[in-house]
């Protein structure tokens, strides 16, 4: 379970980015975050993290607060944190197998990584997930040759061999056309059910968050202004939180 308590973060005095935000996402679920444009959704997520560091609050992931760990701790608990971006962060010149082995390196000594040294297990489990992304035939492809739509595959296969027990999506279907989006909407919706992920995902798109998730928070200007299930987020509420 993720817990997160009165979260606070502000570049300046006089600009605050969250504001006392606190949720809560259950393993096997998908929170979708939704607002307008500047409303605190990626410094949330990067909080979620500790990409950025806030000013206040917990952050618990089960019963670890990850604003308390030292460094080191903290580059171990990550381990249990993938990551999926909106503009992918492959390595275009290499294949799709070569990124997402570099899902391994956080579990890897700092020489092991540096020479890309894997696990004949390792390169099966790598195998396996981009089968499991319907990607087969591109295992041994440069990154730089594939759609929008199946480098994000490649991202969510990357952030799988870490064996994450959380998954954390910055606008993943942003850049995608409408049939891409729903593939990896699908497959996000496939990894909470079948893997029991916590799933946390940033969207624009409201449909998209009331048709995938199973429970819902709104920010508008750093504040939380709606908190829960897609049944109750009504018209005159997304009014609102884009107003």
């Amino acid at each position: 379970m993720l817990t997160v308590t009165a979260l606070s973060k502000r570049y300046t005095p006089d600009k605050p980015s969250l504001q006392d935000v606190s949720l809560v996402a259950d393993a096997g679920t998908i929170t979708a975050v939704i607002g307008p444009s500047g409303a605190g959704k990626t410094t949330l997520l990067r909080s979620l993290n500790q990409l950025l560091k806030d000013d206040e609050g917990t952050v618990q992931l089960d019963d670890v607060d990850l604003r308390q760990l030292s460094k080191r701790e903290l580059q171990k608990a990550r381990r249990d944190i993938g990551m999926i971006f909106q503009n992918y962060n492959l390595i275009d010149a290499l294949t799709v197998l070569e990124n997402v082995l570099h899902g391994c390196l956080g579990a890897k000594s700092t020489i092991a990584g540096m020479l890309a040294h894997y696990t004949a297990e390792e390169k099966q489990a790598a195998m396996a997930l981009i089968s499991e992304m319907g990607l087969s035939d591109f295992a041994y492809t440069a990154c730089k040759h594939l759609s929008g739509g199946q480098k994000q595959r490649v991202g969510i296969a990357r952030a799988l061999m870490q064996h994450p027990k959380m998954l954390l999506c910055d606008e993943p279907i942003a850049s995608l056309d409408p049939k891409s989006a729903k593939l990896v909407m699908d497959i996000l919706r496939r990894l909470a059910d079948e893997k029991d992920l916590i799933v946390v995902v940033n969207l624009h798109q409201v449909d998209i968050a009331t048709d995938y998730a199973d429970h819902i928070v709104a920010l508008n200007h750093g504040r939380k202004v709606f908190d829960g299930t897609p049944a109750e987020l009504n018209d005159a509420q997304i009014q609102a939180i884009y107003a």
